[in-house]
């Protein structure tokens, strides 16, 4: 999407307003601390995690996200530098400044439209955004929460602002919709770009002002819209409107609405669409809990899914007079095309990926490295002397080798990451928005832990093979020109590993 710079359509007058306006929402000191680290490539672990455990609320709220069902972690996460190894630099990061900012403006001035109602859509919006990106299999999944998070600050600032326009003729229990027609009247500009001005006045990322400012494109009727529009800023603009679902008292037509919008411009089917539906349902006593949020009761959102599925009662018919031996058919018959799906992507022998699913995602994660100018990590990981193993032993401890290495990496990385079976006895990690510091942590510590837990047993006896890996990071210590070149470094440093006498770790 262009990007157009917010001054330019703010008339004089109003930026001369806002620029005077004393009481402005403001960054909180830990907040523009974080916002310079992310833009420092050279940042180190220690120095982010200083800068977060200064703050021990925050240091706090960050522990209890990782090990949130948003994460789902394999096991707890008790201290901060595991969590930012976990999450990565960029999502700790973003996630820290969230909360930052959350604790900072709804603990300052309390006006009368920064109240219970709009917190409440702020934070369901970006809980909705990171769970429809994650459905839609977007990237920059903790940018999409931030700015889901910060897409109507806007109307903080136009509060702030005196008279306020929403006191003025009891406009304050206004709806979204309503605000922006207000505000389109009074200014000539919605929320979303007075937003986007007070971000770039706090020196935010270009891209998160960019995300804040067409936050609302949905509901400009001067925007054009098609399939090929960002899916990014489609997602954030819907995230609202379907905060806007269990912030209504009579959710109907606006379920209709979105809908409808989420078929447009998402390709999002009615099935799927009530499958949304349901699955924020559900995901509301978590937020609520990790947000110390109150956002919907139960029998409220029990009665808001009864509304969902009557609007689906025509499909819901057509499916019931199906009879069973047809709906049996389809079940099995889709069970046996996810199954085939499956087994296209998996290797056959130890059921991680296989070369040409990581051949794919290897492609798409270089070129989003080169985009967003982010860390991608990737290790060769080769079973030492495993041609011995198979003639002294037999393919089938060998085939065992292979399936228990296999399955303890796939165990011990984190959720983002992809092992992939390369060929043979070779196997390949990629970590995406890994630096080289955290890589390079991580692989020395499941090298270690690979020696102390992995055995094989044979025949009674007990078996412990080790693993060479090669380590490189492209946007970090090194700028590849081509994925080809990227691959042929983790090659190199595979070979460096071996030279150094095998069961080590090699770093290009």
């Amino acid at each position: 999407m262009a990007t157009t710079d917010q001054h330019s359509l703010l008339s004089p007058e109003l930026v001369s307003e806002l620029k005077s306006c004393t009481s402005l929402p403001s960054l909180p000191a830990v907040a523009v601390k974080i916002i310079e680290l992310s833009k420092d490539p050279d940042i180190g672990l220690n120095e982010v995690s200083r800068t977060i455990s200064s703050d021990p609320a925050l240091s706090a709220k960050l522990l209890k996200v990782v090990n949130s069902p948003m994460f789902s972690q394999r096991r707890a996460v008790n201290n901060l530098r595991e969590a930012l190894t976990l999450l990565g630099f960029n999502a700790a990061l973003t996630i820290t400044l969230s909360f930052s900012l959350i604790h900072a403006l709804k603990n300052g001035k309390q006006s009368s439209a920064s109240q219970d109602n709009y917190w409440k859509r702020s934070i369901l919006s970006a809980g909705i955004a990171r769970l429809l990106g994650s459905r839609l299999r977007l990237y920059r999944l903790e940018d999409l929460f931030l700015v889901a998070l910060l897409q109507d600050i806007g109307i903080l600032v136009l509060d702030n602002l005196t008279p306020s326009i929403y006191l003025q003729n009891d406009n304050n229990d206004l709806n979204h919709s309503e605000r922006i027609m207000l505000e389109n009247d009074s200014f000539g500009v919605d929320h979303s770009l007075i937003g986007a001005w007070l971000l770039k006045s706090w020196k935010l990322p270009e891209k998160i002002v960019n995300a804040v400012q067409y936050s609302h494109s949905l509901n400009n009727k001067s925007s054009t819209h098609d399939k090929t529009a960002d899916r990014f800023h489609l997602c954030l603009s819907l995230s609202g409107d379907l905060a806007d679902i269990w912030l209504t008292e009579t959710p109907d037509d606006l379920l209709l609405a979105t809908r409808e919008a989420a078929q447009i411009f998402l390709d999002i089917n009615e099935e799927e669409f009530n499958e949304l539906i349901t699955e924020i349902n559900n995901e509301l006593p978590k937020i609520s809990r990790l947000f110390d949020l109150n956002l919907k009761d139960e029998i409220a959102r029990g009665q808001l899914l009864d509304e969902a599925r009557e609007l689906s009662m025509e499909r819901s018919i057509y499916f019931i007079k199906q009879s069973e031996e047809d709906r049996r058919q389809v079940e099995n018959f889709e069970e046996q095309v996810k199954d085939i799906e499956e087994e296209s992507l998996h290797d056959h022998l130890t059921k991680v990926f296989n070369r040409k699913y990581i051949d794919r995602v290897l492609v798409e994660e270089y070129e989003s490295s080169n985009i967003n100018r982010w860390p991608l990590s990737l290790a060769f990981i080769d079973v030492d002397n495993f041609k011995t193993i198979n003639d002294t032993h037999g393919h089938l401890v060998g085939d065992n080798v292979l399936i228990s290495i296999a399955n303890f990496f796939a165990s011990n990385i984190r959720e983002s990451d992809v092992l992939a079976r390369y060929g043979g006895d070779e196997f390949i990690l990629m970590l995406p928005g890994a630096s080289s510091e955290i890589a390079e942590g991580m692989l020395n510590r499941l090298i270690k832990q690979h020696n102390e837990e992995l055995k094989v047993n044979i025949d009674g006896k007990s078996l412990a093979p080790t693993v060479s890996i090669g380590l490189v990071t492209h946007m970090d210590n090194n700028d590849f020109d081509t994925l080809k070149d990227f691959i042929r470094a983790a090659d190199k440093a595979l070979y460096k590993a071996k030279d150094l006498g095998r069961n080590c770790l090699g770093v290009y």
